[in-house]
């Protein structure tokens, strides 16, 4: 592994000296542009699919929870509770955003399921997003800008973080750079059809993450109300952008009728809208706005969940937090200037985007990367501005911000993929499903009449289990018990300690859990990685 680390990087140390070696032909345009372009898209395509099944190491819980729906759907056409195509997944009680769970269904039906298939949705996304991202920095502002920001979405440590598994709120990233794409590319080309599939982009970025409820509509209402005033859109434009837009949209807005109880539950053979067990709309309120001031200390820094971030590194590199605040200033200046000339620019897109995702993230209880990942799209654009103009000024800086970048990019290389898959599964959301099946095959072997499977509260350990017996959604339902909204039982596999008997069989996920009683009794023990299973 680390002699391909250190190919890799004697690769980009060297292919990247051509990819910031500016030279303009009679033309003014990039020479370089398409072998730069290569080498990044080349170097991208191996950072986010090298070992995508391995690392991270382990399922997080609610990456457990969408595989285990996607899987029923793709094999039953119902979730785990027996719903038909739900808008919006039950998952642990408090919902789980649709779009993700989908595309993973798709991608299992056709390629079967593993964690490498689980996670593909989300690579594949990235890589749209990221043509998407250098296709209108390209329109914008040119070749060079945009070999600029593929070679962000290269080192950063966010962007390659965020893409290696299936969080389905992590999609909202992606998904708000392919939609203003293409919102870009309808006010640049003027065409009905641009903006119907705007439409269908914007709706379908709805179904990401629940933020995004709040976050559109004020991004749509600062761009569309600036172009009907200035005239730069027609309404039968906007009317073919907001027809999709509002179809897409209706099915969730059946969903929050229905979780705010002024209507019942829909349940059809095509398209369920669910009553989830517990409502979390409480998450968003003013007052949360006095205790979010240290956000960009969290953004650029870490929310101490190791599969978010890296403390050393940060989620940017902190040397780009003086590229992000002087491309900040120049986006304003330069998004001034198009509201003064009355046109629709990329700056100004940008800063809309960011104002809404910033006043919405501020609403957050306790705002963290993933919940505030939208926010990154603007954040890596005002960086590449900041870099661009430093190096329109003076060129040498270009080889200086190369060398910077390069040098922490191959320190994050090493962190993350050798020494990170070696600590995700200890952490708290982490269970490796390897290790778990090994140790659940092992206890069924045993003679206990019952097999306790224990973690904290929150991981919901079930989920684990159902998942590595592949228990059909129909078993599931009939041999579940429920106290309130935690599932404690299924079948022979119970999920609460409540007592300690000697011919019972217990997993523990992490070792730390193992109550005293437990290991001063007479039980055996067998360790299967993080996982302790006692008999």
């Amino acid at each position: 592994m680390i002699n391909v680390l250190n190919i890799l990087f004697v690769v980009i140390a060297t292919g990247l000296i051509l990819c910031f070696f500016r030279k303009k032909d009679e033309t003014h345009n990039y020479k370089y542009y398409s072998g730069s372009v290569l080498i990044l898209s080349c170097i991208l395509v191996f950072l986010l699919t090298y070992g995508l099944g391995s690392i991270p190491n382990g399922l997080h819980v609610d990456e457990a929870g969408m595989a285990y729906d996607a899987m029923n759907l793709s094999r039953y056409g119902v979730d785990r509770f027996l719903y038909p195509n739900p808008v919006y997944f039950i998952n642990f009680g408090g919902g789980q955003n649709a779009l993700y769970t989908y595309l993973a269904s798709f991608v299992i039906s056709v390629l079967g399921f593993s964690i490498t298939t689980l996670r593909l949705p989300a690579v594949l996304l990235s890589f749209l997003a990221a043509f998407c991202f250098v296709m209108m920095t390209k329109k914008a502002h040119g070749k060079y800008f945009s070999v600029i920001v593929l070679f962000l979405l290269c080192v950063l440590p966010f962007s390659i973080m965020h893409s290696r598994w299936g969080l389905e709120s992590y999609l909202l990233f992606p998904m708000s750079i392919i939609s203003c794409f293409c919102l870009f590319w309808a006010f640049l080309k003027y065409k009905k059809r641009w903006f119907f599939l705007a439409g269908i982009s914007f709706g379908l970025t709805l179904y990401t993450y629940a933020v995004s409820y709040l976050i559109l509509p004020i991004f749509l209402a600062i761009v569309f109300l600036y172009s009907l005033i200035n005239k730069k859109v027609t309404w039968t434009e906007c009317f073919c952008f907001a027809i999709p837009l509002g179809i897409l949209a209706l099915p969730l807005i059946l969903m929050l009728l229905v979780n705010n109880g002024i209507i019942p539950e829909i349940t059809t053979s095509f398209l369920s809208v669910p009553e989830m067990f517990f409502y979390r709309g409480s998450e968003f309120s003013f007052s949360n706005i006095l205790h979010n001031w240290n956000l960009f200390g969290i953004l650029f820094g870490t929310d101490g969940l190791i599969y978010n971030s890296f403390g050393e590194f940060g989620t940017m590199y902190y040397f780009s937090i003086s590229f992000c605040i002087y491309g900040f200033v120049l986006v304003v200046k330069n998004a001034i200037q198009s509201v003064k000339k009355k046109i629709m620019s990329l700056d100004f897109m940008i800063l809309a985007f960011f104002i809404a995702v910033f006043l919405v993230t501020m609403l957050l209880d306790g705002p963290n990367i993933n919940r505030a990942n939208a926010i990154y799209f603007p954040l890596i654009y005002f960086v590449a501005e900041g870099i661009y103009h430093l190096i329109n000024k003076k060129l040498w800086t270009g080889a200086v911000i190369l060398v910077m970048y390069v040098i922490f990019f191959g320190a994050f290389l090493y962190s993350y993929f050798v020494e990170y898959p070696c600590e995700v599964h200890d952490t708290y959301f982490f269970v490796s499903q390897d290790d778990f099946e090994n140790a659940l095959s092992f206890a069924n072997q045993l003679d206990g009449d019952e097999i306790y499977v224990i973690d904290e509260g929150y991981h919901q350990p079930y989920i684990y289990t159902v998942l590595a017996l592949e228990i059909d959604p129909y078993t599931f339902v009939e041999e579940l018990v429920m106290d309130d909204s935690d599932i404690v039982q299924i079948g022979k596999y119970s999920f609460r300690l409540d007592e300690i008997k000697e011919d019972y069989v217990y997993i523990f996920l992490k070792e730390h859990m193992v109550p005293e009683e437990i290991k001063n009794a007479d039980f055996d023990c067998m360790k299967f990685g993080s996982i302790t299973v006692y008999y």
